[in-house]
């Protein structure tokens, strides 16, 4: 609850009406967390139209309004932008338009740091960047070289009078070394404390964190994790957001306020946003959505939070499979419309219920999708 600045009593007594001014109205953003963006070819042959081109944008239609929802969204990019030839696993390359209709669909961020970044060498760190660059897309997490990391390191994103800092770690990159002049931001002690402070110091309002860490597949985060959330926070940072495991790790909420909202929310692994990954855990994740305002004294603080959790819906449409990704409770309630039987409707009621046990200490966004059109 937000201080309503009223005027103590015994002063409107002192005062004329004119003289009493009313409470500024604080800054109020909002904030979206999105996870592991993935490409795996069975996804490039899905997008992939009768000319060549590529298109992506029906495998985000679904849950575009709730993305257009968040004041400034932030994706991970797991793949880079290498160009043709394509390729998936274990070495990524993916088509621009993956990228870029995720853009369009309401993603404002996107970050580049995490294991796959030097999958294609110098040549996917560069192009990845030149693309989002020529598109005008904000993004963190690499750089092409020290010229560059000092000047956009780290990412400010001023929205609705606050300033947001975004930070972006990689625990490594899947032993390949980086090439010089470029820069990986990997997940260190001595990165974080020097980030951070240098955020504080160019008068950041909000910092976030977004490591790429854990284990994949475990479905609880590892006393590592938790050791640099903790020194994150220690640092000075506001909200630590990762990534990686490909299945949804737990959210914890801590330094509650006299109001029981949590000061400190750490969403340990979001899952897979979309990838051809079918196991059990693998094929769904979640969104995570803050709300975060400044108060009459300036500060900026958490006020409200929920998560969305969605599956990935892998169905044989027009002589090839087709990837969508779609609102998990709302889906359950409505298999039909969304075209999911048997099997497949079997497995979203499976990954929701999962995803539900496991994340109970935080409440499930109410936003209304009735209004879908196929």
């Amino acid at each position: 609850m937000v201080d309503s600045g009223l005027w103590p009593s015994h002063w409107i007594t002192r005062q004329t009406q004119a003289e009493v001014q009313p409470a500024p109205t604080p800054d109020t953003l909002t904030l979206m967390f999105i996870g592991d963006v993935m490409s795996h070819m069975p996804q490039v042959e899905a997008a992939r139209l009768q000319d060549g081109t590529y298109d992506y944008a029906p495998c985000y239609r679904f849950l575009a309004p709730y993305i257009a929802s968040a004041d400034l969204c932030i994706a991970n990019m797991e793949v880079p932008l290498a160009g043709a030839p394509y390729t998936g696993y274990p070495q990524f390359s993916c088509p621009d338009q993956m990228m870029s209709q995720l853009f369009d669909a309401g993603v404002d961020v996107f970050l580049t740091s995490n294991n796959h970044t030097c999958d294609k060498g110098a040549k996917g760190i560069r192009r990845t960047i030149q693309v989002m660059d020529s598109l005008g897309i904000p993004h963190t997490g690499t750089w092409l070289d020290s010229t560059d990391y000092f000047q956009r390191n780290p990412l400010f994103i001023d929205k609705k009078g606050i300033r947001i800092a975004v930070l972006n770690y990689t625990y490594g990159t899947n032993g390949i070394p980086t090439p010089k002049p470029y820069i990986v931001n990997l997940l260190d002690s001595a990165n974080i404390f020097n980030d951070i402070a240098l955020a504080r110091a160019t008068e950041a309002d909000f910092i976030v964190a977004m490591p790429h860490w854990g284990i994949e597949y475990a479905r609880h985060q590892n006393k590592e994790q938790e050791g640099y959330a903790r020194y994150m926070y220690e640092c000075g940072a506001d909200m630590v957001v990762g990534g990686h495991p490909h299945v949804v790790q737990p959210i914890t909420l801590e330094n509650k306020n006299e109001y029981g909202v949590a000061q400190r929310v750490t969403a340990y692994s979001l899952g897979n946003f979309v990838s051809n990954q079918r196991k059990r855990y693998t094929d769904g994740g979640i969104i995570v959505k803050c709300e975060i305002v400044r108060d009459t004294n300036g500060t900026v603080r958490v006020t409200d939070y929920e998560y969305l959790p969605y599956w990935v819906y892998k169905g044989y449409c027009q002589g090839k499979y087709q990837y969508h990704i779609v609102p998990a409770r709302h889906a359950t309630e409505n298999c039909g419309w969304y075209g999911i039987h048997g099997a497949d409707s079997v497995a979203l009621n499976l990954f929701y219920k999962d995803t539900k046990d496991l994340i109970d200490n935080v409440p499930e966004s109410s936003f209304d999708f009735t209004s879908l059109t196929r």
